[in-house]
């Protein structure tokens, strides 16, 4: 004989739903997956590059200006910026002594890294918007 169906029905359904969407999104979370435009540039340009290159990329006594003609893309491509952070730049390429690399920052890092070097160019003026 078959069980009446009970007046809860669709309120344990719903938190059965409920729950298997919370646990997809902690473990797509946890997964680190994701691409350049979900990682956060400003924050990693923040914390990894504007001690010695500035908040809006204007240079300190400890680094060059990114917002310089030396830096736009038609004379370092965006891969060569890509390359100075994945593997540091020589004491003489510039008179600031070595860019240390930052192997520890994987490839939607470094590129969310790159998007925010070129942006602050933009609000220099130095890039079309």
């Amino acid at each position: 004989m078959a069980r009446p169906a009970s007046r809860n029905a669709p309120t344990t359904r719903l938190s059965a739903v409920a729950w298997l969407a919370g646990i997809l999104l902690v473990a797509s979370a946890l997964s680190g997956c994701g691409s350049a435009a979900e990682v956060d540039g400003r924050a990693l340009f923040a914390n990894n590059c504007a001690v010695c290159h500035g908040q809006s990329g204007e240079g300190t006594e400890q680094g060059p200006a990114l917002v310089d003609g030396r830096y736009l893309p038609d004379h370092l491509s965006d891969e060569g910026v890509a390359a100075a952070i994945r593997n540091g730049v020589p004491e003489r390429q510039f008179e600031f002594g070595p860019m240390p690399a930052s192997p520890r920052l994987d490839d939607d890092e470094v590129d969310a890294i790159v998007e925010v070097v070129r942006e602050l160019q933009r609000d220099a003026g130095l890039l079309e918007p």
